[in-house]
C-alpha cells in the first residue's frame, strides 16, 4: 500500500458519503477550475459533515475482521 492508494480510499469513501464536490477538493488539498471553483465555499457545516462521513466509514471498516492477507501477515 502506498500513500496515493490512501487518497483514492478517501476519495471514493467521500462519494459514498454524498459529500460535496468542492468539500471533497477542499479535503484533498485540490482545487476545482473554473466557475464552480471560483464560486463555490466550503461552509463549516461541510467539514463537520466530510469528517463525520469519514469517521463513520472509518469506525465501520474497522468493526469488520481483517481481510485473508491481513490475517497472513498477522500470523507471520
Amino acid at each position: 500500500m502506498h500513500f496515493h492508494d490512501l487518497r483514492h480510499t478517501q476519495k471514493t469513501w467521500l462519494i459514498e458519503g454524498d459529500i460535496p464536490e468542492i468539500a471533497q477538493a477542499k479535503r484533498l488539498g485540490r482545487r476545482i477550475p473554473g466557475v464552480r471553483g471560483i464560486y463555490s465555499h466550503v461552509t463549516p457545516a461541510m467539514q463537520q459533515r466530510t469528517t463525520q462521513a469519514l469517521q463513520h466509514r472509518w469506525e465501520a471498516t474497522h468493526r469488520q475482521p481483517p481481510a485473508p492477507a491481513v490475517r497472513r501477515l498477522r500470523a507471520a
